[in-house]
This record gives structure tokens, C-alpha cells and sequence, in this order.
């Protein structure tokens, strides 16, 4: 009873720490939502304001153009109707020759404006036009006659006109855009604007009574001085999110977006719910699985008194565990939060336009891979318990199967700052029958542990020996992993091959992990009829010893090949360069460099090319292996310096597409480096790319380091 409250007691623990933890999450993550919300307004105003100032620029450059081909060649009258017949939105004003006027579609309203007027160039405010009645303004030049007087050439914009090309609607038609003057008066509005901005004066739209006097002040104040900025105000009961930007040149105007408040919280809160969702499938995935495992444990009990009192033991030590678990696991869960807050934040500086944000809850469902990899090693636990776990019986030499370890490893082993040796090994009989992916993953999981567990400056040392015939007639070999890491105490040593275990220091050591990784070595060398010892000391290190018999294979010839392992530099090829420092400097300098993204998956390929835009080389995509070898088919010799394959696409994979890259009749195609960017990211997988053609495997999620390392090692060969 007191062991069933304590794990109630533990859960009600866990579900507080994470609604706390929840609760953070969500105010930092609307906080972020709203900032690059707003940023998405203010560069959506910035694009509108860009592209106005270009084509403003281009008219003025247009003028003079005109000017300067026909001044030389006209008088004064013939100019004035020659820009009448031939240019019906340029026109000609002389100054003070209103006679002049008569018989032309001079606009006796711009005419007005122009007398007095000393500017060189400008734009005058938007006005009827005496001629049409439309809502014109005009851009105007001013010139000196070839007789010496002054004129104005004068071109016309129809306001609606302008409107259409230049100010577009945005998130949904909800929010719109306006040319406004230092005063506020509007000049140009959006062909479809809001029934709730029809005003003729900014300032008429937000009453004092329902907004801030200092904003107001502020907001009339930034207008004047042509600043830009963003606030919020009310219209009418409706919070309004205004966004401004001057225009540049010879104009005093500023171009107003303003989009209902309620919009940006809406799409904000859809994120946030989709998020939670997320979560809570997480959080309830976990809680269904302790509760499902302390309820078989309870099952154990009653089958008589001495097997019920071995039950009990059990089931005190396994809840024990599992209660560790469970706050691990309540901590390690921030992680893949923390990821959802850092892709919104990739999205808000790589975003140039509204809807882009609608991608966010597809970036934020990437976080659930780090979710799901935490109950992985879960599963394969329950895999191997249930039997499901088929051995292979094939060829395989173990000398290579080491140096694969090695090429896996080292990189990791690297990073931690250990020294990473092997024992070369000296085996008479290096080639034997076996299932290569069991005993790689019971290699790999001893030296991953001893490399996790090992702090900066320590060593781990790898040692493979052939020993006797058993009676069957199977040779005993021996793969030895010592270490000098943090060791165990030797109340740990009797638990250390139980799932979900995992010792007081290396959880003080904040070291993350499920504590199955042995529990499964353990199981899989009873499948194949192996066994493990470790000797460990606290502080001193521990040596983990596996010994498999197999049935070895009788080809003295191929001895000498069998002592080869991997090629020099393949293990540095399989995860980037060996040195990591060196490996953050230069990647400003590849802007030359050309890289060939194969990824039939559009959210992979958009993560893959924001990262190669960081790392600042070239990007040309194809999106499946087929489309990839008609590219480079016809692509220049050398045209591409690097290539990155997702291994599962359509119509052709990555393996096959590697395989006739590396067939083709030109030198390039077979020396390019090809690496492999896969979520398969066993063993098995990292040889099959190899095998393939291809110089590495990267495992997704992609790390940037990592790949600013590959990149490097491949530029600076070449």
C-alpha cells in the first residue's frame, strides 16, 4: 500500500513539474509568437515601402531621361503638346505661361500646387484631377527651358492604380495598408480596406477616449518625423496593431499597415494548442507506460509465499527505478520544448512573408523526435523481452566489424576530449559466422557508455583476442572495454544489467539516458550464447568484457586481408572532420562552393537549405534520386562540390542514386563527396551508405556544428 501511494505520489509530482514547466513553456512561446508576428507586419510594411521606392525611382530616372533626348529639338510649344500626344501621364508646366494651358489636358490643380513651389523633385499630395475627377498625385521634375524659363515635368499616378500594384492585403485580407502624410491624412488606400479604417485622417480613427493620449502623441510625433514603429490602439471596442515606415527619396509620406489584434492572437493560440496536444500525447505516452509496467509488476504476486516474497523485492526495486525514471525523463522533456522555442525563433529571422508562419506547427512537431527517442530504447527493451529479436547467422569478419565501431565512435569520443585507442588485434581466425548488426550494437553500446561516462582527458581502450575451441567447436573471442571513467559502487555492479537503471553519479553528472543500454547487450549475448563481466571502481574506471563463441571460418588466404580494418581517415569521413575547433572557422569563405540537396521531404529541405544559407554556400535541390542523377548528367564538369542524400525517397533512393553517380563516365562524379543526411541512423545504416559509395553518413536531426565540420574537411581537399 505505502509503495502504491509513494508512485502516486510521484506521478502528482511529475504532473505538477510539468505543468509548471508548461506553464513557462507556453508564456515564452506566446511572447515569441507575438514578437515575430509583429516582424512579419513590419517587414510585410518594409517589402510595400521597397517596392514603392523603386519604381519612384525609376520615374524620376525616366524623367530626366525624357527630358535630356527632347530638349534640344523642340521650342517651348511643341514640347508642351508633344507630351500631350505621345506621353498622356507625363505632361509639361511651364511656370507663369498659364496661357500655354489652354487647348491641353493640363490639371489646373497641379498647376496651382506647382507656382511657388521650390523643390527640384517631389511628389504633390493626392488631389481630383481637374481633367478626370480621379484620385491622381503626381511626381514632378523641375526643369529650365530652352528659352530659360522653369518648368515642371509632371507625371501621373492614379491612386488606384497605385494601390493595386503596390498595396496588398495580407494575413487573409485581414489586415491592410495605406499611404499616409506626415499629418496622417491618407492618400492612397488599399483597393479592399477594412470597413473599420474608412476614415480620412489616421488620427479620426482612434479616439482619444479609447486610447492612450501618449501613444497618441507618440504615434503623431513618430508620423511628423518620419520614424518607424508599431503600436497598438482602439477602434470602435477592436484593438488595432498599426505598423509604419517612411518612404525614402523626395517624398514626406509613410506607408500604414494595420491588422486587427484578435488575428495575430488567433493564429498565435492555434500554434499553442497544437502544441499542447503534442505534449500531452508525450506526457500520456509516458504515464501509460509506467502505469502499464507497475501494474504488471503487481500481477507477479500471489503465486505462493517464497516466489511472492521474490516478487515483492523485485517489484520494490523496479518501482524504485522507475521513479527515477520518471524525473529524469521529467527533466530530459524540457529539451525537446526548448527545440520548439528554438525553430520559432529560425522561422521569425528566415520569414519574408505572412504565411510562412503557418509553417511554424509543422517545425514544432519536429520536437517530438527527441520525445519519441527517449522511449526508443524503451521499446527495443520490450523487443528483446518478448523474443522478437530474429539472429542472423551470416560472414562477417571481425576485425572490420571493430573498425566500423571505431569510425562511429571516435568522432563522439573526440568531442568529450578522450583518448580513443585500439589493441591491434591479432586474431588466426578473423573471419566467422554471426550476425554482424546484434554483435555491432553490443559493441557499440559498451563503448558508447564507457565514452559518455569518461570526463575530458580520460582514455578508453579497445582490445579484441581469439581464445579456444569450445566443445562445440567454436572459438572463444573476447572484446575488452576499459575505461577510466567515473566508475561504480559496488551496490550498482549487482543492478547495472536491470532496465531503467542508472547510478547516483552519473545522474548527478547530468548525463541523459534511459538506463537500458546494458539491460539489451545483456539480453542480446544470451541470444546468442555469450556472456558479459565488468570490474569497476568508484572514481577509477570500469572494464567491460564480452565473450561470444562463434563458428570461425577456415581461408588462411584472406588472413592477411582480414587484419586490414577501415581505410585511413574513413572513421573521420563517417562524422566530419576530427578537429572540432578548426571546424568553426572558414565557413565564411565557401561562398563558391556549390552543394547538391537530394530530399524528397519539402520540410527537410527547407531545414537543410536555412542551414546551408547560414553556412553561406551555393544550394541547388532535387527532391528524389532520380531527379538528382539527370542533374548532374547534365551539369558542367565540377559543377557541384558536395553532395548531401537522403537515403528513403521515391522513385529512386539514395543508395541506388549513389551507386550510379559513382558508374558514371566522368572523373568528377567519381571523386565528389557524397554524404548520406538520413533519420536511419543505426550501424547497419552508416556501413549500407559506405557500401553505397558514399564518403559519410549524418544522422537527422542535423546538428549545424557537425555539418560545418563535414563541409569544411570536403572545401579544403579540393
Amino acid at each position: 500500500m505505502k509503495k502504491r501511494w509513494a508512485f502516486w505520489i510521484i506521478l502528482l509530482l511529475l504532473l505538477a513539474l510539468l505543468g509548471g514547466g508548461t506553464w513557462l513553456f507556453m508564456t515564452d512561446v506566446s511572447k515569441e509568437l507575438w514578437n515575430s508576428s509583429i516582424q512579419t507586419i513590419r517587414e510585410s510594411t518594409h517589402q510595400g515601402v521597397k517596392a514603392i521606392n523603386i519604381q519612384l525611382e525609376a520615374d524620376f530616372s525616366a524623367l530626366e531621361r525624357i527630358w535630356q533626348n527632347v530638349s534640344a529639338f523642340h521650342t517651348n510649344q511643341e514640347l508642351l503638346h508633344l507630351y500631350w500626344k505621345k506621353e498622356p501621364d507625363v505632361m509639361l508646366y511651364p511656370v507663369g505661361q498659364k496661357e500655354l494651358y489652354e487647348g491641353t489636358r493640363l490639371d489646373r490643380t497641379v498647376a496651382t500646387a506647382l507656382d511657388g513651389q521650390t523643390a527640384d523633385r517631389g511628389i504633390l499630395d493626392t488631389h481630383k484631377s481637374s481633367i478626370t475627377g480621379e484620385d491622381v498625385f503626381d511626381l514632378f521634375l523641375k526643369i529650365t527651358l530652352k528659352d530659360g524659363s522653369t518648368a515642371f515635368l509632371v507625371k501621373e499616378y492614379h491612386a488606384g492604380e497605385v494601390a493595386n500594384q503596390f498595396i496588398f492585403p495580407f494575413y487573409h485580407n485581414t489586415g491592410f495598408s495605406y499611404l499616409v502624410d506626415q499629418d496622417g491624412t491618407i492618400m492612397v488606400r488599399a483597393g479592399e480596406s477594412s470597413a473599420a479604417f474608412q476614415a480620412f485622417n489616421v488620427f479620426d480613427s482612434i479616439p482619444a477616449e479609447e486610447n492612450d493620449s501618449v501613444q497618441i502623441e507618440k504615434l503623431r510625433e513618430n508620423l511628423r518625423n518620419q520614424r518607424s514603429g508599431w503600436g497598438t490602439f482602439c477602434q470602435d471596442g477592436t484593438a488595432m496593431v498599426f505598423c509604419y515606415e517612411p518612404l525614402q527619396g523626395a517624398s514626406d509620406w509613410l506607408m500604414l499597415s494595420v491588422i486587427p489584434k484578435s488575428v495575430i492572437t488567433r493564429q498565435a493560440n492555434q500554434i499553442l494548442q497544437k502544441t499542447m496536444s503534442l505534449s500531452g500525447l508525450a506526457v500520456g505516452v509516458i504515464l501509460m507506460f509506467a502505469a502499464t509496467f507497475f501494474w504488471l509488476k503487481l500481477r507477479e504476486k500471489g503465486i505462493h509465499t517464497r516466489e511472492l516474497q521474490e516478487a515483492l523485492e523485485k517489484a520494490d526495486l523496479a518501482n524504485r527505478a522507475k521513479g527515477r525514471f520518471l524525473m529524469d525523463m521529467s527533466h530530459d522533456i524540457r529539451t525537446p520544448l526548448n527545440a520548439i522555442i528554438g525553430m520559432t525563433t529560425i522561422a521569425e529571422e528566415h520569414v519574408a512573408e505572412p504565411d510562412r508562419i503557418k509553417d511554424c506547427l509543422l517545425k514544432i512537431k519536429l520536437s517530438g523526435s527527441h520525445l519519441l527517442s527517449l522511449v526508443n530504447d524503451v521499446l527495443d527493451m520490450s523487443q528483446v523481452e518478448q523474443g522478437s529479436v530474429i539472429l542472423q547467422n551470416e560472414e562477417l569478419s571481425l576485425p572490420e566489424l571493430m573498425g566500423e565501431v571505431i569510425a562511429l565512435l571516435a568522432p563522439q569520443a573526440e568531442e568529450g576530449g578522450l583518448t580513443f585507442e585500439e589493441v591491434p588485434p591479432c586474431l588466426g581466425h578473423p573471419y566467422v559466422e554471426g550476425d554482424p548488426l546484434r554483435i555491432r550494437q553490443v559493441f557499440v553500446n559498451i563503448v558508447s557508455n564507457a565514452i559518455k561516462y569518461t570526463p575530458s582527458g580520460g582514455q578508453v581502450i579497445l582490445e579484441l583476442t581469439e581464445g579456444e575451441r569450445n566443445e562445440e567447436g567454436k572459438r572463444r573471442y573476447r572484446f575488452c572495454c576499459t575505461d577510466t571513467g567515473i566508475g561504480m559502487e559496488p551496490d550498482f555492479l549487482e543492478r547495472v544489467f536491470l532496465p531503467f537503471e542508472r547510478a547516483r553519479n552519473t545522474t548527478a553528472s547530468r548525463i541523459a539516458g534511459t538506463g537500458v543500454g546494458l539491460a539489451i547487450t545483456k539480453k542480446l549475448l544470451d541470444l546468442m550464447g555469450g556472456r558479459i563481466l565488468v570490474e569497476s571502481k568508484p572514481g577509477k574506471g570500469s572494464v567491460f568484457t564480452v565473450e561470444l563463441f562463434l563458428t570461425s571460418i577456415e581461408q588462411e588466404e584472406r588472413a592477411e586481408e582480414a587484419q586490414k580494418i577501415q581505410k585511413p581517415g574513413e572513421a573521420e569521413a563517417l562524422q566530419g572532420a576530427k578537429n572540432p575547433k578548426a571546424a568553426l572557422q572558414k565557413t565564411d569563405s565557401y561562398s563558391e562552393k556549390r552543394v547538391l540537396l537530394v530530399e524528397d521531404n519539402e520540410l527537410n529541405m527547407e531545414i537543410m537549405g536555412a542551414l546551408m544559407e547560414m553556412i553561406g554556400v551555393q544550394v541547388e535541390k532535387a527532391y528524389d534520386g532520380k531527379e538528382a542523377v539527370e542533374r548532374l548528367q547534365t551539369a558542367p564538369d565540377g559543377w557541384f562540390d558536395l553532395i548531401f542524400m537522403d537515403i528513403q525517397m521515391p522513385l529512386m533512393d539514395g543508395y541506388e542514386a549513389t551507386r550510379r553517380i559513382r558508374r558514371m563516365e566522368r572523373e568528377d562524379m567519381k571523386r565528389i563527396p557524397i554524404f548520406a543526411v538520413s533519420a536511419n541512423a543505426l550501424a547497419e545504416d552508416v556501413k549500407n551508405s559506405l557500401d553505397a559509395g558514399m564518403n559519410g553518413h549524418i544522422s537527422k536531426p542535423v546538428d549545424l556544428e557537425l555539418l560545418k565540420k563535414v563541409m569544411q574537411e570536403c572545401f579544403d581537399q579540393t
